[in-house]
């Protein structure tokens, strides 16, 4: 009971969050579905880990999906910046998802918590608002986007909170930025579960409270209300200043960063 009730808040904030920053919610899904599956299940800390990731990565698919619909009826969306990014991004996602199970749950935890301070830093710090918009070419951004979905893929996460710092960066509005960003995690989201259960078909592992790698009872009880308020919350960055949101996605990742390393 106490592990459904955790999660039923942990997705209020998450729906919250998917909303306000285009995040799909992986920062926090990871850190709480280990936490409750070492905790409340006795599960070793490696196959909690995997399991949190890729729990996260399949949530994001209905969050982004929410998130990506929310901001699209806001006018938040560049459809040209989406298919600039897609190619890479979903080629990345793919390869990690195969070869995540293989990765070290220690490896997983700190590059992860080095991750999240290192960008809450970057964005904080880059607090001024230029007007000219300028990415790097076709190949680069691919490129780019393919870095972006592995290392997304190994920390669990749907990408915006690499893609909304880099286009933020590269003088793309935040708000536009979160919008374009919410979409681009929803295809990574997807394209890493499916390679992530293909890749369970061949490891021999056996939850029952699983799917694939995917923790179900985390699905029904943090995901799905979650959506309730992407919604809403996708309504008020709409009355957010830019910088003041760029300051409060940098308090997002400290915080995250701070629950992971005390878990």
């Amino acid at each position: 009971m106490a592990e459904i009730i955790i999660f039923i808040f942990s997705g209020i904030f998450i729906g919250i969050a998917a909303g306000l920053f285009g995040i799909g919610g992986g920062l926090m899904i990871v850190p709480v579905v280990t936490y409750c599956l070492v905790y409340f299940s006795n599960t070793p800390f490696d196959q909690a880990i995997v399991i949190g990731v890729s729990t996260s990565l399949a949530s994001i698919v209905i969050t982004g999906a929410m998130a990506a619909y929310a901001h699209s009826k806001n006018n938040n969306i560049d459809h040209a910046m989406i298919k600039r990014f897609i190619p890479g991004l979903i080629l990345g996602s793919l390869t990690i998802g195969f070869f995540i199970k293989s990765i070290p749950g220690d490896l997983l935890k700190y590059f992860f918590i080095f991750y999240t301070f290192t960008v809450a830093y970057k964005l904080f710090i880059h607090q001024e608002v230029l007007k000219k918009s300028i990415l790097p070419n076709q190949f680069f951004s691919n490129v780019i986007s393919f870095i972006f979905s592995v290392v997304s893929g190994i920390v669990g996460i749907g990408g915006a909170t690499l893609f909304v710092p880099f286009f933020i960066k590269n003088n793309i509005p935040p708000k536009l930025a979160i919008g374009t960003s919410s979409v681009l995690g929803f295809f990574i989201g997807l394209s890493a579960s499916i390679a992530i259960y293909l890749g369970y078909l061949f490891s021999g592992m056996n939850n029952p409270q699983t799917f694939g790698f995917i923790y179900t009872p985390a699905i029904l009880f943090l995901t799905l209300p979650s959506l309730i308020f992407i919604k809403l919350s996708a309504g008020w960055l709409l009355k957010l200043d830019d910088l003041l949101i760029k300051r409060l996605f940098s308090l997002l990742l400290i915080i995250i960063g701070i629950m992971m390393l005390l878990n």
